[in-house]
């Protein structure tokens, strides 16, 4: 065997060499790439549902309820297709018919009520990704600037909306345990969630109907004060309590912020 054919053998084994490397790196940055694009799809299908299902549905159009689902129906499709796996082809077919159904019987859903403010937090928190997914859609051209501008007033109204409903939720319950000063006070930080709002029209009616509230506990605390008092300290009991709870709403302006 020549001199030049062992060195061309021997070049001939490195780039066979250097080429395996490159292509199991190139296997290996694959796999990788594919790993994280299913993890990403995974996240985002897992947020469409959360929307779908654990938002209060009061707080969601079908409209928007109809965009969700077919933006979750082609991400699950999409992991379907990396994935090739049974459990994704059998939800894609149930979110498919979950979105047949939102078309051709627009459902009512029975609203949720929120009583409490780790759960209403959540609701804003949700509402709040909600709003940067529709904002984000438009920027890839995936939504038109119509239904963009539609959905995020929808939206917004959505947040005000579950902040006034605490509120009134704390409101009914102090009205119920017979403290009418605290039922007021709560039904005012509930038409204050409103005041961003001021000139829609839905909202102008949440906070027409929790004036009509506050107007009728107005007159039975009315009628409570001209009652006489057999023991002063249950009518001061009250008051520290109303003032409790103003000190507890302030001190957490983060919610409302």
């Amino acid at each position: 065997m020549s001199v030049t054919t062992i060195i061309i053998a021997i070049f001939a084994t490195i780039f066979l060499l250097v080429g395996l490397v490159y292509l199991s790196q190139a296997r290996e940055r694959a796999r990788v790439a594919k790993i994280r694009k299913i993890k990403l799809l995974t996240e985002r299908h897992n947020r469409m549902q959360r929307l779908l299902h654990e938002l209060p549905p009061q707080y969601l159009s079908n409209a928007l309820r109809i965009m969700i689902s077919e933006r979750s129906i082609e991400t699950i499709s999409e992991l379907s297709s990396l994935k090739d796996d049974d459990k994704s082809r059998q939800q894609t077919a149930q979110e498919q018919d979950y979105l047949k159904q939102l078309r051709e019987k627009n459902p009512k859903f029975k609203p949720v009520i929120v009583t409490s403010e780790a759960k209403a937090k959540e609701v804003r928190v949700l509402l709040e990704s909600l709003s940067r997914f529709i904002e984000n859609q438009n920027k890839r051209k995936q939504l038109d600037t119509g239904s963009t501008k539609k959905y995020l007033a929808h939206i917004g109204l959505s947040i005000c909306q579950s902040k006034a409903d605490l509120f009134a939720a704390r409101a009914e319950a102090a009205n119920k345990a017979g403290k009418p000063r605290v039922a007021i006070h709560n039904y005012h930080n509930a038409i204050d969630a409103f005041k961003t709002l001021s000139q829609n029209p839905q909202a102008v009616k949440a906070m027409s109907l929790f004036k009509a509230k506050i107007k009728v506990l107005e007159q039975e605390a009315d009628q409570q004060n001209k009652k006489p008092n057999k023991a002063d300290g249950s009518s001061n009991g009250e008051w520290d309590e109303f003032l409790k709870d103003d000190d507890e709403w302030q001190k957490k302006n983060d919610y409302e912020d």
